[in-house]
């Protein structure tokens, strides 16, 4: 009798889920949570562009779109089951340089991005989670220029927008992997320097703003309280 419940107690044990799978498969709550890292984001800044091409050789034509890095770190607070509340600060930093009519030239430009973001949360395995968010704030930006005689620096500040998608896979309890895609929309106004002038004129005649758009992807660590 013994030797014919063996085999039945066998398939039974085979078939049973794991206590584990189980906690990863169920839906969890989520979780106040520490970010950080760096990203490569694609950004296109008209009014920058056009004074780059104005003083470059037809040969040096600078396109639309240009590189940036960008650095950020982040602070998030569930205030709902699946909402969550996100502040960050991102730093984006690009420049160009070009052989000009007398010589070779550069600027540099930069935004400092405060943003407050109301994040969803798509999925939460506690093994991993995705989250979309939208969100915005008041943002910082500055353009340094050399070129021949010129070494100035020109600053703005206006608001900015932004939608992001993020997920975070487990590399333990709390320390997770960070990944992360955003699309930004800046609008930062008019560039001065100390004496309240402006770098150029863009091509509709006003003085040169920085207004940028741009996409990216980020890669980091977080961990979950």
């Amino acid at each position: 009798m013994k030797r014919a419940l063996l085999p039945f107690g066998l398939l039974l044990a085979l078939h049973a889920p794991l206590p584990a799978q189980e906690n990863a498969a169920a839906p969890q709550a989520p979780r106040a949570a520490l970010a950080a890292g760096m990203g490569v984001e694609y950004i296109a800044a008209p009014d920058v562009t056009d004074l780059v091409n104005g003083n470059a050789l037809p040969s040096a034509r600078a396109p639309q779109f240009r590189a940036a890095v960008e650095f950020f770190g982040a602070c998030a607070i569930p205030v709902a089951d699946r909402w969550m509340l996100k502040l960050e600060l991102a730093y984006d930093l690009s420049s160009y340089s070009v052989d000009g009519a007398f010589g070779p030239a550069s600027w540099s430009m930069h935004w400092t991005m405060p943003s407050l973001i109301l994040q969803y949360v798509l999925l939460d395995r506690g093994i991993y989670n995705v989250r979309a968010g939208a969100g915005g704030g008041y943002h910082f930006g500055g353009l340094a220029e050399k070129y021949l005689s010129l070494d100035d620096t020109f600053t703005g500040s206006g608001p900015g927008a932004l939608l992001e998608l993020e997920a975070n896979t487990a590399f333990g309890d709390h320390l997770y992997a960070f990944l992360g895609a955003n699309v930004r929309w800046e609008f930062v106004g008019t560039l001065m320097d100390a004496r309240g002038v402006s770098p150029g004129i863009a091509s509709g005649g006003a003085p040169a703003t920085l207004h940028a758009f741009g996409a990216g992807a980020r890669l980091g660590a977080s961990y979950l309280f």
